[in-house]
């Protein structure tokens, strides 16, 4: 029973330490970039604080040091030290002097040291009794002041230029994340799309066989090919999904080892030389005898394969294909041109955006989803090297690749 109600003591201190309701709906109003932005100011304001209440703290004990501690033993040593003696109250005159003083500050009776101003000037003052002394801090406060002056427009304008670097740094730390946020939405609503239109296909073939039962598999042969189709269409899409997931996560998916990237390249080629033939296109290989490469095997054939295939499909009837590979100084330079219609100068820059399609009931048409090209950059990035679009004269495309030699330190 005792640890109940401590228990449930300690949930009703952590109730009452919540913030109240208008202050969390203001919190939950803000957006991050503001928060950070308010932390960020809030922190360095307390750091200048800090650091201005030391240094008129120390400005002050340099400034004042020596006349208060001149004040301070003013009854322990000769008189004639001071601006003036130390006033007693033996002369009359003098004496009015005292109860000047004492009737306009105010002046208490224990002995202590305190700055006063008096008739436009500012003094320490030291009081024993009904003797008083006295030292003329007039130049000193006159520095003091000045230095706290200019302590506060500097806290002012520094407090400005902490909010505008505030606002600047948050926002840009904030972009990437925005912009990933953005791209992440749109990724998921543009494969939620892919996955509609194949599913819509195979439900509306199955739907189209149920209504036909006593039909055999030979009169609905047409429905079952159009599913398999879109079947495999699901297949890829979700293998192409399943690699750029992992090369988000930055999960390592490079082998590297010693190859012949001459032998791949005529592997690509003699698989996609039917296809040039089937449209009328032709398909050419020129590549060396031997090409030595530190590099993954399985991951640069994907990558030929994806650009022969895209040339393929969207290059037109008629139309030449040509991959090269050489051995630069630089690295393996690799080539993928073909004589098509060319791509503009606006679609270059999306290209390898994920499922950017400059056509997309064609892709459709030709079984494309706008991935293959994000996998191979993907790919050359792994391999530390570079991928670019280039205008092939007189018309057509040219995908350019530049791979160095040496892996060492790729993932």
């Amino acid at each position: 029973m005792a640890k109940v109600k401590s228990a449930e003591k300690r949930h009703y201190r952590f109730k009452k330490l919540r913030l109240p309701k208008w202050l969390q709906r203001i919190r939950a109003s803000l957006s991050q970039q503001v928060k950070m932005t308010i932390l960020m100011v809030v922190g360095f304001t307390l750091v200048f604080l800090l650091i201005g209440s030391f240094s008129i703290s120390q400005f002050r004990t340099v400034m004042y040091g020596n006349a208060e501690s001149r004040v301070d033993n003013a009854f322990n040593i000769q008189a004639n030290r001071f601006d003036r003696p130390v006033v007693q109250t033996e002369t009359a005159q003098i004496t009015d002097y005292v109860d000047s003083f004492k009737h306009t500050l105010n002046l208490p009776k224990a002995n202590r040291v305190y700055l006063r101003e008096y008739r436009g000037s500012w003094y320490f003052f030291n009081r024993h009794g009904d003797e008083l002394a006295y030292v003329d801090v007039t130049a000193e406060h006159e520095l003091v002041e000045s230095y706290q002056t200019r302590l506060f427009w500097i806290y002012v304008l520094s407090e400005l230029a902490l909010l505008l670097m505030g606002m600047a740094l948050t926002r840009a730390n904030m972009r990437p994340i925005i912009r990933s946020w953005n791209q992440q939405r749109t990724f998921v609503a543009d494969a939620a799309h892919e996955f509609k239109t194949p599913m819509t296909v195979i439900q509306n073939n199955l739907e189209r066989m149920l209504e036909h039962p006593n039909d055999t598999v030979m009169d609905q042969v047409e429905s079952v090919a159009n599913a398999l189709t879109e079947v495999r269409h699901l297949n890829h899409l979700t293998g192409d999904l399943l690699t750029l997931s992992q090369a988000d996560a930055d999960i390592p998916m490079f082998a590297f080892e010693e190859m012949d990237l001459a032998e791949t390249v005529r592997e690509v080629g003699d698989i996609y030389e039917y296809n040039t033939n089937e449209k009328n296109q032709t398909l050419k290989v020129d590549v060396p005898k031997t090409l030595p490469i530190i590099g993954d095997a399985q991951r640069l054939r994907q990558l030929l394969v994806i650009l022969t295939d895209n040339a393929q499909k969207y290059a037109g009837e008629g139309a030449n294909v040509t991959i090269t590979a050489i051995s630069t100084s630089s690295g393996i330079k690799i080539t993928v041109a073909d004589t098509g219609k060319g791509v503009s100068e606006e679609d270059k820059k999306h290209l390898f955006d994920r499922f950017y399609r400059i056509d997309k009931a064609r892709s459709r048409s030709t079984g494309g989803h706008g991935l293959g090209l994000s996998i191979a950059k993907w790919v050359v990035q792994g391999h530390r090297g570079t991928i670019e679009i280039l205008d092939n004269k007189p018309h057509g495309t040219i995908f350019k690749i530049l791979i160095p030699k040496n892996q060492k330190g790729a993932s």
